[in-house]
């Protein structure tokens, strides 16, 4: 089976050309990028609480009045709209950033893909108007050939990893809508 596998994927990589190659390198780019945003997602780091305790309160803010006065006994009266920024910072401004970097990531899948179409039909027509050792018809099927894997492999990799992203958009708002609600408790309590 690894064998079955590793064959196959010898024949993409030499029939997709150099752009397959680009894809992939894309791919591990996009994985790494959306395994950060889950890790930042489910480890929430920011000032007057542990990891732990952060996590426990953007849960379920309303059920941790303990953790919630804890909180709103560290913060002080004068700067606590300030200090309610920077926990807020501490929280989001990561994953904000890592969202939006991946989605650009992800949207170029398609493109790279598009490009590896381009450079497919080119060696067609570049081997059609030249005098090859090769048969027109194998000059005509390698050229589409890879102009098909590029493409496919450029959806396979858009598809999935925007369905990923996406719902880890999804948890992103639902943790600022618990933080709203923290913010919220906070700054009537004073």
């Amino acid at each position: 089976m690894v064998d079955d596998f590793t064959i196959a994927l010898g024949e993409l990589a030499t029939d997709g050309g150099w752009v397959f190659w680009a894809l992939i390198g894309l791919a591990f780019g996009i994985g790494f990028s959306l395994l950060s945003i889950g890790y930042f997602l489910r480890n929430p780091n920011a000032p007057h609480l542990s990891q732990t305790q952060w996590r426990q309160l953007l849960a379920q803010p309303a059920n941790n009045q303990i953790l919630l006065n804890n909180l709103h006994n560290q913060l002080s009266d004068q700067q606590r709209a300030g200090q309610i920024l920077e926990i807020e910072q501490g929280l989001f401004s990561v994953i904000k950033r890592r969202i939006t970097f991946a989605f650009i990531l992800i949207s170029t899948a398609p493109l790279i893909g598009l490009l590896g179409t381009v450079t497919g039909m080119t060696s067609t027509f570049d081997g059609m108007a030249r005098n090859s050792s090769m048969t027109q018809v194998d000059v005509i099927s390698k050229g589409i050939s890879e102009a098909l894997i590029t493409t496919q492999t450029g959806l396979v990799i858009c598809i999935p990893s925007f369905i990923i992203c996406f719902v880890l958009w999804i948890q992103y708002r639902q943790m600022r809508d618990s933080f709203r609600t923290i913010e919220a408790s906070l700054k009537t309590n004073n």
